[in-house]
């Protein structure tokens, strides 16, 4: 029994069956919201961005939403896995001790992400990223409006109260509040073609927006300040990507989408939406899945982590009087997860993966 579950789409996984996984075959990573559970997976991302991928001769695009954007502009670092290295290690060991008498608890929450892009960004950071030989970066954000634009917190809750209550009934809940906005790599071939309705547009990134997008894709709306950013369609408050695209579905935001798609998770599932996360039957369906590839930490490697479960950022509350436990709970769970690389690379270059893997249904 592996460590590492692989769960398939219908089309990726007769293509695996047949041929294997090769890095040609590969065109997409994606990475997903989840503030500290991203960190379950960054041993895997080492591998299969800084090792497997490393010496490819095509471009790969590469799209995040919050915390999985950040780990992905660390992945674009030149030294990508020593980058990730430094992201994990910055991201376990933030604290907010010193800053919790802070009056405004958005300026409280706000503090860490910032840190950590802006040293993901330091010492010509910024142009190694938006330069990459290979790596294609997208990161996606909500584009905020009505009361959703407010920097009133009172008016922010009841912006997310009625979402919240609307999406009981569908995904839309946050119709006329919200636009998607990625901020893509300019050098991407891939064409924004969204099937959800929701107004979508594309920025092209450069030097003076590629910090505001990674910190707008993880403000959180009510616990952090939103960020402005002056598009050619004027100044607009954004904020968190993970509303729309909490779990991004690759085939949503790019159609015609044809090689397979890399998505190392911490769930073996996908939720669409932020509010999808209140409902356990809003699960991505395998039919909107159809070249992606999960790589996910089976049920039995979870349990042997700290407090049998993976990170959490629910572990600053629980630890809120012993933050070096839960520093030291998040950098074993990290540290294990290069485990998970182990195993990647095992299953691809033995072939092992054609048997070992699941179809999606």
């Amino acid at each position: 029994m592996t460590i590492l579950k692989v769960l398939a789409g219908p089309r990726a996984f007769s293509h695996i069956r047949a041929h294997g996984l090769n890095q040609v075959d590969v065109q997409s990573v994606v990475c997903a919201s989840g503030a500290a559970k991203t960190l379950t997976t960054v041993g895997l991302d080492k591998v299969i961005l800084g090792q497997w991928l490393k010496n490819i001769d095509h471009s790969i695009d590469l799209l995040g939403t919050s915390a999985g954007a950040f780990k992905l502009a660390a992945a674009c670092r030149n030294d990508t896995q020593g980058w990730l290295d430094q992201f994990a290690n910055i991201y376990c060991t933030q604290t907010y001790a010193d800053r919790i008498n802070e009056p405004d608890i958005r300026d409280i929450i706000s503090w860490a992400p910032r840190e950590l892009i802006d040293k993901v960004m330091a010492d010509g950071g910024d142009d190694e990223i938006l330069s990459h030989p290979n790596f294609r970066l997208h990161i996606g954000t909500v584009r905020s409006f009505n009361l959703l634009a407010s920097e009133n917190v009172k008016r922010q809750k009841q912006a997310i109260t009625k979402a919240a209550i609307l999406s009981i009934k569908s995904r839309h809940g946050l119709k006329g509040m919200a636009e998607r906005v990625v901020f893509s790599d300019s050098r991407s071939a891939k064409a924004l073609r969204p099937i959800d309705n929701y107004p979508t547009h594309s920025v092209a990134l450069n030097k003076n927006n590629l910090g505001l997008a990674l910190n707008a894709s993880g403000a959180i709306p009510v616990m952090m300040h939103g960020i402005e950013i002056e598009t050619e369609d004027g100044i607009h408050l954004y904020r968190d990507g993970g509303m729309l695209d909490y779990h991004p579905i690759p085939s949503q935001l790019w159609p015609s989408n044809e090689g397979i798609v890399l998505y190392p998770h911490f769930y073996d599932y996908l939720k669409w939406r932020w509010f999808d996360k209140f409902y356990p039957w809003r699960k991505v369906s395998a039919s909107k899945l159809d070249n992606v590839v999960i790589f996910v930490p089976s049920d039995e490697y979870v349990k042997s982590l700290p407090y049998s479960r993976i990170p959490s950022r629910g572990d600053f509350k629980q630890f809120i009087k012993d933050e070096s436990k839960r520093i030291e709970i998040w950098q074993t769970a990290t540290m294990r997860s290069e485990e998970l690389g182990k195993t990647f690379l095992d299953l691809v270059q033995s072939g092992r993966i054609a048997d070992e893997m699941v179809l999606l249904k």
